[in-house]
């Protein structure tokens, strides 16, 4: 059931297709001689049983028009054009009647016969039948066409991505697509055949209306982006005139434009990082030519930005070496790693040498960035100068090894003579008490443990060495059944976090803290280790810190003791700073000193 729906598949000089039911044979044969001498090329198919013609149309035959009698026995004109109608609402349908009566011309009008025309008058007759036949097909398939097209512009502005309407000459709304619809908040049917100025009547005087205007008055497109506040949508709108009207495409860009400007300010702001950095910046493209420099690496590698870029990062222009000064064999070049393999490197060691003449260490980093297909499209370097970083760390190694040695000399030479002096004093005391004697052995044992502090700074210095996470509740229990006696006391609260620290180092501040505190503290001390904000703290029951003396109790050699070397807490300060923590010492609750260390970082951390 297409073809003969299908006007529009045919084109003006298509011949005419009639189907013509009359349940008379003679004058079916007629019409059919006569029809043809009056339509050129008709092509006419004739039925004598409304059953047969209904049948026939049914299987698809192509027809225009149907011609059919009224009084045909058992069914007449109109119950078969009801049958149609039911069938094909549109088919142009004439009712050629030799029984005509305006009973009949209304009920067939009613019925939504397209024409009606009596037989009588000849062979003239059907002239006039014939004319009427190319009426109501012409209009048939006008109508047909129209619809037709207007199907497939609908079907073709409904699968367009953007929103669409069409405007007539008079500014009135002739079609919006269901995305129009849902972006001005209007149906079709609110708006069409209104003027679109009353209907947003904010897009007068403003870009919009400039805009379209123009359009219609030149007849050139228009592209532009505007807002429109009653929606709070910024619009981007592509308009196309004609002199029908005008054809406007436009999308919510919104999200788009934010999206925009959040993206030129993320660029803007990596470029101020890139020009500002105090590391040095390369981009590499996939060839291995240098693409960008910032000021930082132009300044390291002594060469104008203009230089740089015209090269390639293993150009032979560069002169690199190792981290010793030996010159990379071919395929040593460390970024040669990051191009082969995609691999990241992380602070590799690399020598170069400029056009002064001086030798730099560089640490290089690099990182590769690809495409969404994984293909390699640049290389991000940083280049740091660790020269001088360097030669601190070979002069701390060398000042470790001599303090190694003096500590060394210290530990043979003073403490021989040390041991035996303490030896010979013991003996005598045996012998006989006596008040010089007992001031022999305390100077001695001070002696002794001035000499320990000393290793102690002589070895560890003020550097930390590997940090690990530890828990301070053990590392506090394992310091006090070094130092604790067994008349003292020590809270430790439940709360001690998990530190980060060197565990040799750790150990020696908590020591010499809970040394401190049993040492001042009386003779039953009692002392309490609890946690602070990013820290901990120690504190005792003793007599505390005299006020007058807390900004000296961290110096090297001070004491407030006549048996203390004054090292223990001067030993304690440079392990806090080594460890980028800090150390303050005030009254504790208990009523003696609290020493807090704060600056702490945590495992979770």
């Amino acid at each position: 059931m297409t073809s003969f729906l299908g006007a529009s598949d045919f084109g003006d000089d298509t011949p005419i297709r009639v189907l013509h039911v009359d349940d008379d044979p003679a004058r079916v044969r007629l019409s059919e001689a006569l029809l043809t001498n009056h339509l050129a090329d008709a092509v006419v198919h004739t039925e004598t049983d409304p059953t047969a013609a209904l049948a026939s149309l049914d299987d698809g035959r192509a027809v225009d028009c149907v011609v059919s009698d009224f009084d045909m026995g058992e069914t007449n004109g109109l119950d078969f054009l009801e049958t149609v109608r039911d069938r094909f609402p549109r088919l142009p349908f004439i009712l050629f009647t030799g029984k005509g009566s305006e009973e009949i011309a209304s009920e067939a009008i009613s019925a939504g016969v397209t024409d009606y025309l009596q037989k009588g008058g000849g062979a003239d007759q059907y002239a006039v039948l014939a004319n009427r036949i190319e009426n109501v097909v012409g209009r048939y398939r006008a109508e047909r066409a129209a619809t037709e097209y207007q199907e497939r512009m609908r079907n073709v502005y409904e699968r367009v991505r953007d929103a669409f309407f069409a405007l007539d000459a008079e500014w009135r709304f002739t079609y919006l697509n269901e995305r129009a619809e849902r972006l001005l908040s209007r149906t079709e049917e609110e708006l069409l055949g209104e003027v679109v100025w009353e209907e947003f009547p904010d897009a007068l005087n403003s870009q919009f209306e400039d805009e379209y205007r123009e359009a219609m008055e030149t007849q050139e497109p228009t592209m532009f982006e505007a807002h429109y506040p009653p929606l709070d949508k910024l619009f981007k709108v592509h308009a196309y005139p004609s002199e029908e009207g005008l054809s406007v495409y436009f999308r919510d860009v919104t999200e788009a434009n934010e999206m925009r400007k959040e993206h030129h300010r993320e660029k803007e702001l990596l470029e101020r990082v890139f020009e500002t950095s105090p590391v040095g910046i390369l981009v590499i493209d996939s060839e291995g030519e240098i693409t960008r420099a910032n000021e930082r690496v132009v300044e390291l590698l002594e060469v104008t930005e203009e230089e740089i870029t015209n090269r390639t990062y293993d150009s032979s222009q560069w002169t690199t070496t190792d981290e010793e000064g030996n010159p990379f064999a071919d395929g040593e070049n460390p970024l040669l790693e990051v191009f082969e393999e995609g691999t990241t490197i992380r602070d590799v060691s690399m020598g170069y040498e400029g056009p002064s003449g001086d030798w730099r260490l560089l640490s290089i980093s690099a990182a590769p960035i690809r495409s969404a297909d994984g293909d390699l499209e640049r290389v991000v370097v940083t280049v740091d100068d660790v020269t001088e970083r360097r030669n601190r760390q070979q002069e701390l190694e060398q000042q470790n090894e001599r303090l190694e040695e003096f500590a060394s000399v210290v530990s043979h030479d003073l403490r021989n003579p040390l041991d035996v002096a303490q030896v010979r004093t013991d003996l005598e005391r045996r012998e006989r008490d006596s008040e010089h004697l007992e001031e022999i052995s305390l100077a001695l044992d001070r002696m002794d443990a001035l000499i320990t502090d000393l290793l102690t700074l002589a070895r560890q210095g003020r550097v930390v060495g590997e940090t690990k996470s530890l828990d301070l509740s053990d590392a506090v229990r394992d310091a006090w059944s070094i130092t604790g006696s067994e008349t003292a006391t020590l809270d430790v609260a439940d709360d001690l976090p998990t530190i980060r620290a060197d565990e040799s180092r750790l150990r020696e501040l908590l020591e010499n803290l809970l040394d401190n505190a049993v040492t001042h503290a009386g003779d039953d001390p009692h002392v309490r280790v609890e946690a602070v904000r990013d820290g901990f703290a120690i504190g005792d029951d003793g007599y505390g810190i005299p006020p007058e003396k807390r900004d000296r109790i961290f110096e090297d050699g001070f004491s407030t003791e006549r048996r203390g070397t004054g090292f223990g807490l001067s030993i304690v300060k440079q392990i806090a700073d080594a460890h980028e923590w800090t150390l303050t010492a005030g009254d504790d609750e208990l009523g003696g000193a609290r020493f807090e260390v704060r600056g702490v970082d945590t495992a979770e951390e």
